[in-house]
This record gives structure tokens, C-alpha cells and sequence, in this order.
């Protein structure tokens, strides 16, 4: 009886949770009913709401029972359901009724909505951070957060959000409404953070909930494909029976090629259900537009056919029983309206079938998730299982080194004729467009010489002569294929956020890929290992899906556009990402899939290459890390492993079959212009382009230090021969581009400098800002300025290649050091000259004649055939001097007892050096 009367007693909610249900009823009746509530009661809810954000953050008893609260995460659910509809209604102009109060600009329709959105953003901001903060409880708040489906409506905020902030200003100029845009951008951004903040914590330390996010965000949507996609038994047995909105992770098949009539079977009226779902929508190309076209047509004949509006339509398509109405109707629709789908269907009918009936199709094993109850018609997202075990032998750290591992597939002869047909073809390229030039058909186009920027960084010289608009136009189709517009979320729901939020604003999404990806990391328990790690599944599902490469693309160029550096907090959680990925052997994969056509090298490949260059500095030569102050705690490098070898094979075949060969041809081609043998116009790349390609060049070199530096990739090093590469691109700098003069040093160098030593941080790769430098600074105050963009008026055409003779000097040096392997080497390729005539003073190569100087004497140590030739080279006799310059002066040049040069009055009285 007495514990009766203590449970009565009990009350059924804490105060906290009380007052949070209230803030949650008004909120969603202000967002239902817009104006039931007046100025003031808002503002006291709004109050209130604050003081429950401090209890979460500072009380763990509120935070433990608010969080394990059903009603209230069905609350916060509730409310973001009612209140994204009417965030964009203010927001999008496509999704407001035109007045001329806005002018059919999304822009001036936020400037006109100002206060009210200002209200409603830090509302919604405030009941995130709360629910933010509820997480940091258990995995049953996780859990039950999910059940309720309130995952699916922050994912929606995040689309709603980056929409706004990834699009510039499109209204009339009027200060005060750019003003009040701006700051409207700067509170999405921050409910962006906070929605990003809420995912990091919501999969924290939960493998269910870590694999069903990555589904959503970068798996397969797919609706009425149940013939090819076929779930089967739960990933994790122990996982149970689905709960509420939160689905369950299973393994399944997916069929590779099946026959053409199972790709007709409804596909185009369960696309309409689900497009009719969340009609209207903005279009997200311009050649969506005539779609969107016809789809508002079906709409109308949907609404006289079922008697009723969009919305009760949109209602109906929650009840499976009234599904079956909507698709008859469509059906119906689509058999009177779009003939030529019927057709289509006719034709398919009379084809023959993809396989042979007898013959069963192939399957492929996949993860899927089931999104019916929270989408309101049927979807699955999906995505291919990895087979962890074809990965295994090469992943795993104690995995044998074959034979074939350390050979390398191209020879340096075959490089040198790789070499010769790049200048060939290149110098073809040109004579072909100067003769299209002297017929006036058509100009030379830079976009055909395969090596001009991406679109990413369009030409600067179009922007400075007014083509751009041509130049954008022969490029639509290219740019649709990654770019799409801005916000359009075709390359994924979280792509553009790096291209809209600061270095100091943006943490908690490599946050999340870090939690996902990395062994150790939101892990209780250490390493995973076996084919169920979830860890490395995730790995593979992020660079085998589109969207995940493009955010991981992204991310990289991140680091290159804000010049951030080693020890910036976003450059180390980038480098554990991508350790990650060099761990589950996928680095090579990567950098292949960050490549661009048009790029020698892309800026999302020179970032690659610089972690890389991070990553084996500290595991292969921790001492230049630890420095001479940890002296007594330096580690032993570690021994070479067999993913790292395959992936720095992968690294060098690139090096020596695509940067030197197509770097050198661009060197070549300079000379070409300087000797008069081709015109500056001519030349394929703007000066950003040979930024970026200069900024590659020098990352894959600094790698290459990097490894010198171990003795075991030292010998692998010389093995494959890389002294053939780096004496070509000396050569190459040294007939083609002329030494500085001393008189050049005042001008200040004309193409980013770099520090003496290997080792040292490079440069900003040079890519595009995200944003337009004349933006208004985004809420992060604190980030660093952002990179200028190269000057115009400079010719590419006579680029110095500022100290990157001397960065091959210093790799030589390396080398050759103690190795009378690559004395011979560097013999063989005619580098002992090239060397010599480094010892001359070069502006553009600061301390180069020091450092050539160390290499010769490396180079000349206990090797006499390299003594004789040096020896044969000496000056034996003095050139005539044709001009008269010293005889007119009574002076005369000889060589003296030394074999020195020395210059003599003309009588031979004396002497003078």
C-alpha cells in the first residue's frame, strides 16, 4: 500500500518536462495557425524555451529525463513537420503566391519576411540545440529520437537550409533588403550547425543508427522497384523488430540485369506518386523545367479526376488502401496525356526480352533500409554491400608483400616516349588551331587541349573579354553532370555545406564522417575487425556512392581553399578520414575519382596528396615530426606494409605517366613560345590554371622527400627508377625557362613561394573561392582572409615555376646521398650537366647554387666516371669576344693556371679577377 501511495504521489512528468511540452504545443499551434498567438505570448515562450536550453546544458537529470521522454520527441517531431513548410514558404519565392512586394526574388522575399523569420529560425535553433543536447543521455534517447522519425525532419531542415545559404543574392540592388538577406543567411547557417551538431550526436557510440544515416545520406532512394530490389534478413541479428519510424538495417539482393519489361512495371506512376509527394518543388536543372511542367499538368487533372486539392491528395498517399486510388488515377492520366511513354511501353513489348527466359538473372548482394512510413508512399534506400573479404588480404597490416607489389609496370623508357608523344600531340594541337584561326572558321578552344581547369574555375581570361557567357554555355552539359546549381542537392544533402559554412563553423561535419569511418573513433571496444566492420562498410559505402564522393571531394577542396593549416583542427580530422580510407586500401580508388578530364592535376587530388604527405611523414619518418626537443621518446619509423606500397606504386605510375609526361610538355611548350616557334595565344592554360597544376607538381614532389627520408622507400624509390623522372623535369625547367635575373628579385615572386626545405607546408592549392570574394563575411569571424585570385594581365605563357628546380635538387640530393646506384642513374640520364648548371644564380630558385653545389659533391663522392665527366666539361679555352667589349675597355678573358676564368689588362701587365 505504502509503495502504492509513493508511485501516486509521484508526479508523471518533472517540471522541466511539463514546461517543454508546453513550448512544444504553442510552437506547433504558431506554425499550424499562423497569428493564433500573439507578440508577446511568443516572446515568453521564447523565453522559456532558453531556460530549458540551459537546463539541458547544464543539468544531467533534465537532459536523462527529457530525453527518455516519448512525448517529447514526438513534440519537437510534430513541430518541425509544420514549421520547415512555412520557413520555406517565406523563403522560396516558387513556394509563395507572387505579390509585388518581392518581385519574384527568393532574396527580396526574405527580406520581406525579415522579422518574422528572425523569430522563427532562432525558435526552431533553440528546440534543435535541446534536442542536441538530449542525445549526449544514452543510446535510448537515440534511439527513441529515431522511432519518432525526428532524424527525417532535421535531414529536411538541413535541405531547407542549405538551399537558402548556397545561393547568392538574386534580388534588385537595394541595401537595407541585401542587408537583412544577409543576416537571414547568417541565422540558417547557424540552425545548419546546430542540425549538423544534432546528427553527430544522434549516431555517437550506435552502430544501427551510424549505418541507417549513412543509408539516408548516401544511399539509393528507390520506390516500386520491389522485382529488383528484394530486402532479406536484419544486418545485425540482435537488432529486433522495427520501432515506430525507425527502420532496420537488412541485407538483401539487388538484380543486376533484369529484363526490359521489369524496367516499365509502373516505374513512371510510382515516379509520380513520389514526385506528387512533395509538389511543388523548386526545379533543380533547366532541363527538369518542362518536366516540372508536365507534372503540373497531371496535377491539375489529378485534383478534377479525385475531386479534391494537392494537399488532400498529398494526405491520401499516406493510407496504402488510397494509394491504389492515386495510381489508378495516374494511370489513367498517363495513358490520355503522355502517349509516348505508352509507346515506350508498346515498343518494350515487342523487344526481346534483356535475358533468356531459362537463363536466371545475376544478383548482387545489398544494405537496405525501408522509408515507407516516414516518406508516405514506398521507398527504400539502398546501397551495394561491400565485400569486405576481397579487401582483406590487402587492408589487413600484417599482409605479405609480394614480388609483383614492388614492381613497377612502367619503365622509364616507356615514360620517355610517353614524354615525346605529349609534345608531339601538343605541338600538333596547335598547328591545327592556328591553321582553323587563318581560315576564320573558328578560334583556338582551350576546353580541347585536355588540360584546362575544371568548372570550377572557368577561364579568367572569358570573365576579362566578355565570353563567359558563350563559355558557359558549351559547358552546360558538363556542369550539370557535378555542379548543378547551387543548393540543388543532385550531388547530395550535404555537399554544398562546405562551399557555405567557415572553417570554424563547419567541424561537426567531418565530425560525422569521422565517427562513421574511423577505426577507434565513437568506438567502445577498440578496432573492429572481421567481415562486420561497420566501420569499414561505411568506408566503402562512402567512395563507392556518388553523393559520398562529392562531399568527400568537397571536403578536401576545403582545405585548399581556406589555405588551412597542419594543425588546424579541420586539417586533422581530414587526415584521419583519409587514413581511414589509405587503411581499407580504397587511397588509390580516391584520388582516381577526385580526377577531373580537363585537369593535370585536380585541387581535390593535390589536397590527396598533400594528407598523404602528412601521413607518411608521421608513421615513416616520425623524427622530422617529433623534432630535437622529444629526443629520448622518438619512435622507430614503421615497416613498409603492403597497402601502403600498392598505394604508393598507384602514386608514382601517376607521377611518371601523367603529371611529368603532360607538366613537361606545358615547360616545352613555353620554350616553344619564347624561341618564336608559337604564339602566347596559343598556350591551353590560363595563369589559375598553371597554379593549380604548379601547386600538384610540387605536393607529389614533397611526397616523394617525404619517402627519401626511410631508407626502405629510398630503395623502393630507386628501384623503379624515379631519377629518370625528376632529372626529365629539370631539364626540362632548364632549356625552357630562363633563370631569373638579380634584378628581378625586387618585384616580388609572380607565382606562390615556397620554402627551402621539402618538408615544409605548401602553398593554398589555387582554386576557386566557394563564394564571391565581395560576399559579406559569413558568421565565422575568425576564419583567414581568403586566397586572391592570380593577377590577369600576367601571361601563363611565361610562368617560372618559382623554386621547383630547386625542390627536384633537394629530392636528388636525397637520393644520391651514400648511393652509387643513383650516381650511375643520374649519369645515365644526362643529369650530371643539368646539375652543373644549376650552380648559376636563379631568382626564381632561391639558394639553388647551394644546394646543387651539396649535390654535386654527393653526386661526385668515390664515383669516378661522374669525376671524369665533370672533369671533361671544365673550360679548356675562352669564347672570342665577338662583341668588342673588353678590347675597347683594354682588357682581355684567359683561363688561368688554375683553370679559373680571369680577366687581364690587354698589355699582360698584371693581373685581375
Amino acid at each position: 500500500m505504502a509503495d502504492r501511495t509513493a508511485a501516486d504521489m509521484k508526479p508523471k512528468c518533472t517540471p522541466a518536462e511539463l514546461m517543454l511540452k508546453v513550448i512544444l504545443t504553442g510552437t506547433l499551434s504558431h506554425y499550424e495557425t499562423r497569428g493564433m498567438i500573439d507578440d508577446k505570448r511568443l516572446e515568453h515562450m521564447l523565453s522559456a524555451g532558453k531556460q530549458i536550453l540551459y537546463k539541458t546544458h547544464q543539468e544531467s537529470d533534465v537532459r536523462h529525463n527529457l530525453g527518455l521522454s516519448p512525448d517529447i520527441w514526438q513534440g519537437f517531431t510534430d513541430v518541425l513537420t509544420k514549421a520547415i513548410p512555412v520557413l520555406e514558404s517565406q523563403s522560396f519565392a516558387w513556394k509563395c503566391p507572387p505579390t509585388a512586394n518581392y518581385d519574384h526574388s527568393s532574396s527580396n522575399l526574405i527580406a520581406y519576411n525579415y522579422f518574422s523569420l528572425v523569430k522563427d529560425i532562432e525558435r526552431l535553433n533553440d528546440l534543435c540545440t535541446i534536442a542536441r543536447n538530449l542525445l549526449a543521455t544514452t543510446k535510448k534517447a537515440q534511439n527513441m529520437a529515431a522511432e519518432k522519425g525526428f532524424d527525417q525532419r532535421i535531414l529536411a531542415l538541413v535541405d531547407t537550409c542549405v538551399r537558402v545559404t548556397a545561393r547568392g543574392f538574386d534580388g534588385e540592388t537595394n541595401a537595407r533588403n541585401e542587408e537583412r538577406w544577409q543576416k537571414v543567411v547568417n541565422l540558417y547557417k547557424r540552425l545548419l550547425i546546430t542540425c549538423l551538431q544534432f546528427l553527430h550526436n544522434f549516431i555517437m557510440h550506435n552502430e544501427q543508427r551510424k549505418m541507417v544515416l549513412w543509408l539516408d545520406l548516401f544511399g539509393y532512394h528507390s520506390t516500386g522497384d520491389s522485382n529488383i530490389i528484394q530486402p532479406r534478413e536484419p544486418l545485425d541479428p540482435a537488432s529486433g523488430q522495427p520501432e515506430g519510424a525507425a527502420p532496420i538495417v537488412k541485407t538483401g539482393e539487388r538484380i543486376v540485369n533484369p529484363p526490359i519489361r521489369a524496367l516499365y512495371d509502373q516505374t513512371a506512376e510510382d515516379l509520380l506518386l513520389e514526385t506528387i509527394s512533395n509538389f511543388p518543388r523548386e526545379p533543380a536543372t533547366i532541363k527538369e523545367e518542362a518536366a516540372m511542367l508536365l507534372l503540373a499538368n497531371i496535377k491539375d487533372h489529378m485534383e478534377k479526376l479525385l475531386g479534391r486539392d494537392l494537399t488532400a491528395i498529398q494526405e491520401m498517399g499516406k493510407d496504402p488502401e488510397q494509394v491504389k486510388e492515386i495510381r489508378a488515377a495516374l494511370t489513367a492520366i498517363l495513358g490520355a496525356k503522355v502517349d509516348g511513354f505508352s509507346d515506350l511501353q508498346d515498343r518494350a513489348k515487342d523487344l526481346p526480352p534483356a535475358l533468356p527466359e531459362d537463363e536466371p538473372p545475376r544478383k548482387k548482394a545489398i544494405l537496405t533500409i525501408d522509408r515507407s512510413t516516414t516518406a508516405g508512399f514506398p521507398r527504400i534506400c539502398w546501397a551495394d554491400l561491400p565485400d569486405l573479404n576481397a579487401y582483406g588480404a590487402l587492408a589487413a597490416g600484417d599482409a605479405t608483400i609480394m614480388e609483383e607489389d614492388t614492381s613497377m609496370p612502367r619503365s622509364a623508357q616507356s615514360a620517355a616516349e610517353t614524354l615525346q608523344e605529349a609534345k608531339d600531340e601538343l605541338m600538333a594541337r596547335l598547328q591545327e588551331s592556328s591553321q582553323i584561326g587563318a581560315d576564320g572558321d573558328q578560334d583556338y578552344d582551350t576546353g580541347d587541349a585536355g588540360t584546362v581547369g575544371d568548372d570550377d574555375s572557368r577561364s579568367l581570361e572569358a570573365v576579362a573579354d566578355g565570353s563567359m557567357e558563350e563559355e558557359e554555355e558549351e559547358d552546360d552539359e558538363d556542369d550539370d553532370d557535378y555542379r548543378g546549381r547551387p543548393g540543388d542537392q543532385q550531388r547530395g544533402l550535404l555537399t554544398d555545406i562546405p562551399l557555405v559554412l567557415g572553417p570554424a563553423e563547419i567541424e561537426a561535419l567531418p565530425m560525422i564522417i569521422q565517427a562513421g569511418i574511423v577505426d577507434s573513433f565513437g568506438l567502445k571496444g577498440g578496432e573492429r575487425t572481421g567481415s562486420r566492420n561497420m566501420q569499414a562498410l561505411r568506408c566503402h559505402i562512402l567512395l563507392t556512392q556518388e553523393t559520398g564522393r562529392n562531399l568527400l571531394r568537397e571536403l578536401l577542396i576545403f582545405i585548399a581553399a581556406w589555405d588551412l593549416p597542419d594543425d588546424e583542427l579541420y586539417f586533422k580530422m581530414m587526415v584521419q578520414i583519409m587514413d581511414a580510407v589509405l587503411r581499407n586500401g580504397l587511397m588509390s580508388h580516391a584520388y582516381s575519382d577526385f580526377g577531373q578530364p580537363k585537369d593535370i592535376i585536380s585541387p581535390a587530388q593535390a589536397v590527396v596528396v598533400k594528407i598523404l604527405t602528412h601521413i607518411f611523414r608521421a608513421k615513416y619518418s616520425p623524427a622530422s615530426v617529433t623534432g630535437s626537443t622529444q629526443a629520448n621518446t622518438t619512435k622507430n619509423p614503421a615497416p613498409l606494409s603492403r597497402v601502403d606500397i600498392l598505394t604508393v606504386r598507384y602514386i608514382f605510375t601517376i607521377f611518371r605517366g601523367n603529371i611529368i609526361p603532360e607538366t613537361c610538355a606545358l615547360i616545352y611548350l613555353q620554350g616553344q613560345i619564347r624561341a618564336g616557334r608559337a604564339l602566347p595565344e596559343d598556350f591551353p592554360l590560363n595563369l589559375w590554371d598553371m597554379e593549380r597544376v604548379y601547386e600538384g607538381v610540387y605536393q607529389f614532389l614533397e611526397f616523394f622527400a617525404v619517402l627519401t627520408e626511410n631508407n626502405d622507400w629510398k630503395n623502393l624509390l630507386v628501384k623503379w627508377e624515379i631519377v629518370y623522372d625528376l632529372v626529365t623535369l629539370i631539364k626540362e625547367l632548364e632549356a625552357s625557362i630562363p633563370k631569373g635575373q638579380l634584378s628581378q628579385l625586387s618585384l616580388g615572386p609572380r607565382s606562390p613561394s615556397k620554402e627551402s626545405q621539402p618538408s615544409t607546408v605548401p602553398g593554398p592549392v589555387a582554386v576557386e573561392r566557394p563564394y564571391d570574394p565581395s560576399d559579406p563575411d559569413p558568421v565565422d569571424g575568425g576564419a583567414p582572409s581568403r586566397a586572391e585570385s592570380p593577377p590577369i594581365t600576367e601571361d601563363p605563357s611565361e610562368f617560372e615555376w618559382r623554386n621547383l628546380k630547386k625542390l627536384v635538387v633537394l629530392v636528388l640530393s636525397s637520393l644520391v646521398w651514400k648511393c652509387p646506384e643513383v650516381q650511375d642513374q643520374i649519369r645515365r640520364h644526362g643529369g650530371v650537366e643539368t646539375i652543373l648548371s644549376c650552380t648559376n644564380f636563379d631568382a626564381h630558385n632561391p639558394y639553388i647554387k647551394e644546394h646543387a653545389v651539396m649535390c654535386l659533391k654527393f653526386l661526385l663522392e668515390g664515383n669516378r666516371e661522374n669525376q671524369k665527366l665533370v672533369e671533361e666539361l671544365e673550360a679548356r679555352e675562352v669564347v672570342k669576344d665577338e662583341n668588342g667589349l673588353l678590347e675597347r675597355s683594354g682588357f682581355e678573358a684567359v683561363i688561368d693556371k688554375t683553370g679559373k676564368l680571369a680577366i687581364r689588362p690587354k698589355d699582360g701587365n698584371g693581373e685581375r679577377r
